[in-house]
């Protein structure tokens, strides 16, 4: 098998970067804290949903990053992967407001559904891309012995070649293009004279209506990253330990198969 601990840079080791992670993940969930309580103030912690919702992952972002630590967590793609889904996290500042409009605004039915669907819909078919780009890949033999290198042991993720592949060869965008950046936050600016209707149309904040729309591609972003993670981390090495019956690991440095 491959030194993996001599190949890769040593602050990357799951064992440490997991902490970074909760780190990470904590000082996200701290910025979305008052954006839950701000939605509804007369609502105790130990029952607004959001805060419960937020402290679970932070509860959760500790355990994994103290087994971490424990376990000595090596470079098995599932320990690697678990430090990246906390790129999740940066969606929270989308998400939360978005959360706090269903649960604790007084805006209209169709208001709130229109605002779900264009959440649901928009992050669903963001993820969309990632889904069928690995699929694209998986499915290439050549493609796919590139990416997932097999020696008599194990096999390895090669995270540079995945990258090459991706921004090279299929000439995938990973990020939403500017402009989407640029119409949300312009259409967030022009929310700013008129709110006190809006402010009156939702009982909520100014700050949470201005979030819900200047955030949307950020949150994008955020959940197509952890998706990529969840399908090159999880869902292609559990398919190929299942066939294979060999497990898969991080080559973060590596170009190709020594």
């Amino acid at each position: 098998m491959r030194n993996l601990d001599e190949i890769n840079p040593a602050f990357l080791r799951p064992s440490r970067f997991a902490i970074f992670s909760a780190f990470t993940s904590s000082f996200l969930i701290l910025l979305s804290l008052p954006l839950a309580y701000g939605a509804a103030p007369a609502v105790p912690f130990s029952k607004n949903l959001i805060v419960l919702f937020l402290v679970s992952i932070f509860v959760i972002s500790l355990i994994l990053a103290l087994m971490a630590f424990i376990l000595n967590w090596g470079w098995e793609t599932s320990y690697y992967g678990a430090s990246l889904l906390c790129l999740g996290c940066i969606s929270f500042l989308a998400i939360v407001p978005c959360l706090a409009l269903m649960l604790y605004s007084n805006a209209a039915y169709w208001i709130k559904l229109f605002v779900l669907c264009i959440y649901i819909a928009s992050h669903v078919l963001w993820c969309r891309r990632f889904t069928k780009i690995y699929r694209r890949i998986f499915n290439n033999v050549e493609m796919r012995s590139m990416i997932y290198v097999e020696d008599s042991e194990a096999v390895y993720y090669m995270r540079n070649v995945d990258d090459f592949l991706l921004e090279r060869k299929c000439k995938f965008e990973q990020m939403p293009p500017a402009r989407y950046f640029v119409l949300f936050m312009a259409l967030a600016l022009a929310l700013i004279p008129v709110m006190d209707t809006v402010g009156g149309v939702t009982n909520l904040p100014f700050v949470h209506s201005f979030l819900i729309v200047a955030m949307l591609p950020v949150s994008w972003m955020s959940i197509g990253l952890a998706a990529r993670a969840y399908l090159t981390f999880y869902f292609y090495p559990a398919r190929i330990r299942r066939e294979r019956g060999k497990e898969v690991y991080v080559d973060l440095v590596s170009n190709a198969s020594p």
